[in-house]
């Protein structure tokens, strides 16, 4: 099966990425806690400073998405709900954003369909992130996620103990040089993402 990869521009899109959230986060994860589980479509105060990406299946559906948060002035989920080993002053606040709501649909999670949705993803976030000079990006990632998005060359360090938020998870830091580092080929089809 083949997936279009896009930076979500139209409401139409939006839409239905928020319809996939719904699905993930407040039918199959069952999280209640949230108040955006309503009216079927999971959203919150950090959307308005996102750029959405999807992963389209043949029909048109949702099957991975994600979103980069930057330039928030509500500052960053990971920062707003986590205690971190770092020290902001060492980093340029202009050039930090944060990778969050990665979901890949449920009957996609295998390695063969999961390594191809990621794999997508990370071009067109990268791409995003490479316009946008981002160097550093947050993530609140659960253990095997966290190994999970390593084994996919998303080399995330942990930067601070595992803590609850929504689920027990580690507060994470990818470097962009990093993962330019990790991902050679990147650099090469950055132009057709």
């Amino acid at each position: 099966m083949s997936y279009k990869f896009i930076e979500v521009t139209s409401e139409n899109d939006l839409e239905k990425v928020y319809a996939f959230r719904y699905q993930i986060v407040c039918e199959k994860l069952g999280v209640t806690e949230l108040d955006n589980c309503e009216f079927g479509r999971e959203t919150d105060e950090y959307d308005a400073y996102s750029v959405h990406f999807a992963a389209f299946d043949e029909e048109g559906e949702v099957v991975a998405c994600t979103r980069l948060i930057h330039h928030s002035p509500l500052g960053y989920p990971t920062d707003n709900n986590m205690k971190t080993d770092i020290d902001k002053k060492q980093f340029d606040i202009n050039k930090f954003a944060e990778l969050s709501r990665i979901f890949i649909a449920s009957h996609l999670r295998n390695l063969k369909d999961t390594r191809s949705l990621i794999e997508g993803l990370k071009v067109v976030g990268y791409n995003k992130m490479a316009t946008l000079g981002i160097e550093y990006t947050y993530g609140a990632l659960e253990k095997p996620f966290l190994r999970l998005l390593n084994m996919y060359k998303l080399p995330y360090k942990a930067i601070g103990k595992e803590q609850q938020y929504i689920t027990p998870r580690y507060p994470c830091l990818l470097y962009t040089h990093e993962l330019e580092a990790a991902n050679p080929k990147l650099l090469a089809i950055i132009g057709t993402a």
